[in-house]
């Protein structure tokens, strides 16, 4: 029988403060442009409003010529459509993927989740969805998220999608019971998630020594 023993990394080292700035600056911007450059209001509403519905499948020109916009107005709003799109099913508008963790069997990572992180007035939401067609919300803050707040909110994820409530337990000790599952965490805004996920499981791994 495996001992309950829990073992965390230390966050020394790692650069637990980070809030990154998930691009927003510029979206904000973009859409403070659209809005300069719409000055009725129904039309701009009706403009975020197709952006909502399409995101980057959004033809600009066409819309542009329904209701008489000029071509400044077609590339701030196919700069709109295109923010954090990365070509994954999951993009929408006013989003971005600030993380991805891959869980499976050794040599077939077969389930991806993307952590979502998307623009609401001044805030952010954040939401997760992964490939099995599980998602949840994740509440809605005022700023990024530093990286401690993201190692928090990733593991209880793990948990949910396992069916366990966050500040249930461990996920290691649902996951790497399996001696064959592999987890890996990568994110562009906190490149050091990956090496900390991977310290996380080798801590695990010698808490929980193979029985002779």
């Amino acid at each position: 029988m495996h001992q309950n023993v829990r073992t965390v990394p230390h966050l020394e080292g790692f650069h637990q403060d980070l809030q990154p700035d998930y691009g927003f600056g510029r979206f904000d911007r973009l859409r403070q442009q659209l809005r300069d450059a719409i000055p009725i209001v129904e039309i701009f509403a009706e403009v975020l409003a197709a952006l909502q519905l399409e995101g980057r499948d959004l033809d600009a020109e066409q819309l542009a010529g329904e209701l008489n916009l000029g071509a400044d107005v077609v590339r701030i709003i196919e700069q709109l459509a295109a923010f954090g799109d990365e070509g994954h099913w999951v993009d929408s508008f006013g989003s971005v993927c600030i993380a991805r963790i891959n869980a499976g069997s050794d040599g077939m990572c077969d389930m991806t989740t993307f952590i979502l992180a998307t623009r609401k007035g001044r805030e952010i939401a954040y939401a997760w969805q992964d490939e099995n067609g599980g998602e949840g919300n994740l509440g809605v803050r005022e700023q990024p998220l530093s990286m401690a707040e993201v190692i928090e909110m990733f593991d209880a994820v793990l948990l949910a999608q396992e069916g366990y409530a966050a500040g249930a337990g461990d996920w290691r000790d649902v996951y790497l019971c399996d001696e064959t599952m592999v987890v890996t965490v990568a994110s562009e805004f906190y490149p050091q998630l990956r090496k900390w996920y991977a310290a996380a499981i080798s801590e695990w791994n010698a808490a929980h020594p193979e029985e002779e």
